[in-house]
């Protein structure tokens, strides 16, 4: 079982209209049809973007009755943040301050890794990254096996006190680390933040999944020719890129709204 949120694209809808227009969009994706549905993605859905995904409102379209807002399983109305919605009208969505807020909360979350990073540092030798033990490997593959590399630079005290337990105590933000052979978390938490940041804005818009205007079901696993894959870019970046294109271009009366999708 999984979650997953689907950006769905409506043309011009009117407020009393939207759950049957969500309805019928909806359902070529239903993964309870009888007989199967080899077309399936979902087995239920509600509108909810979450805390963190709301799109930002203009805020000269604050209260404007054609905002869409989550409500909880039971119908009740979810609280709502202020200027920000489930939904709603393209041009009533302001996609420039949603990227600046998901930016900042990328950012927040940096800095208060590397605080952990640092306390953690202090309280253990220094420690080097697996890519200088690969180094050494290559540099003498016979004499110093690339097992052997991956297992010296675990055994680090640094990288040790990453894989146990009383981390998550002391060193909140940094958690529990299960290592594998590519596993290098000295290197992961020296990182330069810019490629989070940048990870942080292209996902702002775009969600895993996207219903297109004329009821293409795409998302960032099977993107097909939705995707033209820059040189040197992720495939999952591009899908994310171009997603967030599409949204972006819609007209303004084309309604844009965010579901919480299991499946």
């Amino acid at each position: 079982m999984s979650h997953f949120s689907v950006d769905v694209c409506l043309p011009p809808t009117p407020p009393r209209e939207l759950r049957a227009a969500l309805d019928a969009v909806m359902a070529p994706f239903d993964l309870n049809l009888s007989g199967g549905n080899p077309d399936g993605q979902w087995d239920w859905w509600r509108i909810d973007a979450g805390d963190e995904d709301r799109f930002a409102v203009r805020p000269e379209h604050d209260g404007d009755p054609r905002l869409i807002f989550a409500t909880h399983p039971d119908g009740e109305p979810c609280e709502r943040l202020p200027l920000r919605c489930d939904g709603g009208p393209r041009g009533l969505l302001d996609f420039d301050t949603t990227r600046e807020a998901a930016v900042s909360r990328a950012r927040t979350r940096w800095q208060a890794e590397q605080e952990d990073f640092a306390r953690l540092v202090a309280d253990h030798p220094p420690a080097e990254p697996l890519t200088t033990f690969i180094a050494r490997h290559r540099a003498n593959t016979r004499g110093y096996p690339h097992g052997q590399a991956v297992a010296d630079h675990h055994a680090q005290p640094l990288v040790r006190a990453l894989t146990h337990s009383s981390a998550w105590d002391r060193y909140p933000n940094l958690g529990v680390w299960m290592l594998g052979p590519d596993s290098d978390p000295i290197s992961h938490f020296t990182r330069d933040p810019q490629a989070d940041l940048d990870e942080a804005a292209a996902w702002a818009i775009a969600r895993f999944a996207l219903l297109t205007l004329d009821g293409q079901w795409i998302d960032a696993e099977c993107p097909g020719s939705f995707v033209d894959v820059l040189p040197d870019e992720d495939p999952s970046t591009a899908y994310a890129r171009r997603a967030a294109a599409y949204l972006e271009d819609l007209d303004d009366d084309c309604v844009i709204v965010r579901l919480y999708c299991h499946c």
